[in-house]
């Protein structure tokens, strides 16, 4: 499928790895100009396909670099087309255990550059007439898990700013959306599981096997999977599609109400 999204610029954060990485190569392979910010990004741009990607560090955390960061995109590259609103995921751990400051943590990193990075974006591309914004969020968001307070709850946080943000620019040719990615075979997935493993004094696999029996699809998804939806929804195929929170978890979420 077209999607012509070639000769256009994304903002990808927490792109180094996993699902933002996934979703950096994806928009690139389309022929669009990545800018891949993470905390650890380094080294020259990279030609994926008729694109490119463009490795910028930068810390969700600060929020003062946070909030310059879109108009700094846009001064260098003269656009942005695509925000791709991706967060490092926080630790895992009980609400009972959770302290304040692992709540403030967790605020840093999860709401507070959504929404700086998302209402900057916004602007851009409401002056613009045109754009795409998408919240990499979670399933969490529908269905809470063990250990997965924090998580759950900044991301539900973030979900009701978009799905608001996606009213408020409709009018002026802006889509908003959300993807809610369940289970996915990333390196925080693993670790996740070799936690629980070590914790409940079972093998890795046993605890794969556990996870994957709540999906009915009988597997978790690989991080492209969950770019293909990005790219898509990023594109003028889903041109009057917005305001919508897309669960990508192979029917897990449906299967537990």
């Amino acid at each position: 499928m077209y999607l012509g999204l070639e000769n256009g610029v994304a903002l990808v954060t927490a792109a180094s790895r996993g699902i933002g990485r996934a979703t950096a190569e994806r928009l690139a392979a389309e022929g669009m100009t990545v800018i891949a910010a993470a905390r650890t990004a380094t080294g020259e741009p990279e030609t994926v396909g008729n694109g490119s990607i463009v490795p910028f560090a930068h810390d969700l955390t600060d929020a003062e670099a946070t909030a310059a960061l879109v108009d700094t995109v846009v001064s260098t590259y003269g656009a942005l087309d695509v925000m791709v609103l991706n967060t490092p995921g926080p630790q895992i751990i009980p609400a009972l255990d959770a302290e304040w400051d692992d709540w403030s943590a967790a605020h840093d990193t999860l709401l507070r550059p959504v929404v700086q990075l998302g209402t900057s974006a916004a602007r851009v591309m409401r002056d613009k007439g045109t754009g795409a914004i998408i919240l990499l969020s979670s399933t969490w968001v529908c269905q809470p898990a063990a250990g997965g307070v924090l998580s759950a709850s900044y991301r539900s946080a973030a979900s009701a700013f978009v799905k608001t943000l996606a009213g408020e620019l409709a009018p002026s040719g802006v889509r908003v959306n959300q993807i809610m990615p369940g289970a996915t075979g990333t390196d925080r997935m693993r670790g996740i599981v070799e936690s629980k493993s070590g914790r409940n004094g079972t093998t890795v696999e046993q605890e794969i096997a556990r996870v994957v029996a709540d999906i009915p699809a009988g597997r978790w998804a690989e991080a492209s999977e969950i770019a293909d939806v990005v790219a898509f929804l990023a594109s003028a195929r889903a041109s009057f599609i917005t305001g919508t929170a897309l669960a990508v978890d192979g029917g897990a979420v449906r299967a537990a109400h």
